[in-house]
């Protein structure tokens, strides 16, 4: 028998292969810098597994859209992203098509650090831990009563901390954020980005910092709710307007694709405030995902609230 990277296997040579989880909260810009990644593979064979959180796998879609063949889609995943014999699957079924390397993307509720944790599964090897932080809210994010201790637990697991969206602020704002984040994580190495635009071998070559936690039961506080829509007939483009910029404050990400009444596909995203719709590919089919806190009263579903 022979052991390398910690896998056994009688009479061949197995090399480990790294696996990188990438994190971060909702609307950082988790799978355009994966779609960036897969488009500049540098010659590896990157797999990917997403970790939707909702009933749609929207992000699988648009990775997909992006040449994403081997990618595999864990939909309705749990926010702390062990997702059990789920992923193991996943992972396993990777294996099987010879990758180079395999990246995780969770949820934007989700604890990366924990993902990491299969790292330490053979053939797998730590690769460290990437966490994306929205230049323009991830400061207000932290202080939220709601979503706060969780946005300073994803940064606080970082190995890398990669800014999105530098340019919608002013030099001084990122400086200050940037010092920002290195008390919060205590100094893990950032990085400014903008559009997911990073180099592959910076992304896949990070060094874990800390050894990853045990594979183990996660608890968490069932805190979000997810509602998710679809369609076949088409939406007229201001009846799409009024739902997004009527959503229940308690929204906190909106993606997906639509057909508008004028035969064009757009591409929805919302992340609190900030609303964008944008020319988009053909789909099967209209689909909209939204994730919200959970509260008393119970937030309306707000596709039956403004399609139904």
């Amino acid at each position: 028998m022979l052991a390398v990277g910690g896998w056994q296997h009688a009479d061949v040579r197995v090399e480990s292969i790294p696996l990188t989880v990438v994190g971060g909260y909702l609307g950082a810009g988790k799978t355009t810098l994966v779609n960036h990644l897969l488009r500049h593979p540098d010659g590896r064979r990157i797999g990917v597994i997403v970790n939707d959180f909702g009933s749609l796998a929207i992000d699988a879609a648009l990775l997909g859209a992006a040449g994403g063949d081997d990618l595999v889609s864990l939909p309705n995943g749990c926010v702390c992203c062990t997702v059990g014999a789920g992923l193991h699957d996943a992972l396993t079924a990777l294996t099987e098509r010879a990758v180079d390397h395999v990246v995780v993307e969770v949820s934007g509720v989700a604890d990366p650090a924990a993902a990491a944790a299969w790292g330490t599964v053979a053939p797998f090897e730590p690769a460290g831990v990437v966490v994306l932080a929205d230049a323009t809210s991830v400061q207000r994010q932290a202080r939220d009563r709601y979503v706060g201790a969780e946005v300073r637990r994803q940064l606080g697991g970082a190995d890398l901390v990669v800014m999105t969206k530098t340019d919608l602020c002013d030099g001084s704002r990122v400086a200050g954020v940037e010092s920002w984040l290195d008390e919060v994580t205590g100094g893990a190495p950032s990085i400014r980005v903008v559009d997911g635009r990073v180099p592959t071998d910076v992304v896949l070559g990070v060094r874990p910092g800390r050894a990853p936690s045990p594979i183990g039961e996660h608890g968490h506080e069932d805190r979000y709710v997810s509602w998710s829509w679809t369609a076949r007939e088409a939406v007229a483009r201001d009846a799409l307007d009024r739902c997004l910029a009527s959503l229940d404050p308690s929204v906190l990400r909106v993606k997906g694709s639509v057909l508008l009444d004028d035969g064009s596909w757009v591409t929805v995203q919302v992340v609190g405030r900030r609303i964008e719709v944008a020319p988009g590919l053909p789909a099967p089919c209209s689909e909209l995902v939204a994730i919200a806190t959970r509260h008393e009263p119970p937030s309306p579903d707000p596709f039956v609230l403004h399609f139904g």
